[in-house]
């Protein structure tokens, strides 16, 4: 396995009294001053870590600067006072942006709840989005009613509930490595990456993992998608993806103006491991 991956560390005050933490992240020599920065937003219960596939990727191919970021209430950054919103992650995002990035233009990749960031983020400041953002990729994400069916899905609802108003211990042993991988990926995953996810997953507390699973239960961002036609916007989804099955693709594919639908045989949620080169081609606009 490769060595860590290592930026420089920030960290930035953001409403509510929550700090954010993340890197940024430059290629060996000089950065090519031409290229838009590339912003990263990850999903819930994990944290900027596990773009490290993704950054490696995006180095190997061109000398850009890229920012990842934990998300309130993930890996480093803390939760703040407030209530727990998608829409706050939004601000939280504008925030990220104007205090890192170095360019006039940016490229916003955002997966899970990650992608349902940069929606709120285009919801509230559509007038920067259409004037900074060279192109948006949203990975395994969703606009609205996000649930899961069945009894399963109840029960998991039921147990966030309870979570939303448990400690703030982290998850651990609760999470279980073979129920995780089902949930998140495809066929044939590597085992490492299966553990990556678990760490991350793993380290979460339990009172925000529950706190953000009922912010991804009130999502409603379609009115922010006609926003997110004014730019280049792809849509990846897995064919195996549980947690955002293909029909939410679809719904935000025929939302969003002039948007691109790409639909992965095989793959599950993880698409920053399960398809990699395809996520790094699209961030560099090369697909």
């Amino acid at each position: 396995m490769p060595d860590p991956l290592r930026g420089v560390p920030f960290q930035l005050a953001v409403e509510d009294g929550a700090t954010l933490a993340g890197e940024v992240y430059e290629p060996a020599g000089e950065v090519d001053s031409t290229l838009p920065n590339v912003v990263l937003a990850h999903g819930w219960t994990l944290n900027h870590t596990l773009w490290s596939r993704v950054i490696r990727g995006l180095h190997a191919r061109a000398r850009v600067r890229v920012v990842a970021y934990d998300q309130r209430g993930h890996g480093h950054s803390t939760s703040g006072t407030g209530a727990a919103s998608i829409a706050r992650l939004g601000r939280d995002l504008a925030a990220v942006i104007e205090a890192t990035v170095d360019t006039d233009r940016v490229v916003l990749g955002g997966h899970s709840m990650g992608g349902m960031t940069i929606m709120a983020y285009a919801g509230q400041f559509p007038d920067d989005l259409a004037a900074r953002a060279d192109r948006v990729i949203l990975l395994g994400t969703a606009a609205a009613d996000v649930e899961r069916p069945g009894w399963a899905g109840k029960v998991e609802m039921g147990v966030m509930h309870i979570a939303a108003r448990g400690p703030r211990i982290k998850a651990g042993v609760f999470v279980r490595q073979g129920h995780l991988r089902h949930l998140n990926f495809g066929d044939d995953p590597d085992p490492r990456d299966v553990r990556l996810v678990r760490k991350a997953t793993a380290g979460t507390s339990i009172r925000d993992m529950g706190r953000y699973f009922t912010a991804l239960e009130a999502h409603d961002e379609r009115a922010s998608l006609a926003v997110l036609g004014r730019v280049p916007t792809t849509i990846v989804v897995g064919e195996l993806d549980r947690l955002t099955p293909p029909r939410y693709g679809r719904a935000l594919h025929d939302g969003i103006p002039g948007s691109r639908l790409i639909e992965l045989s095989g793959k599950g949620h993880m698409l920053g491991f399960e398809a990699t080169d395809l996520v790094v081609d699209l961030l560099l606009g090369a697909d």
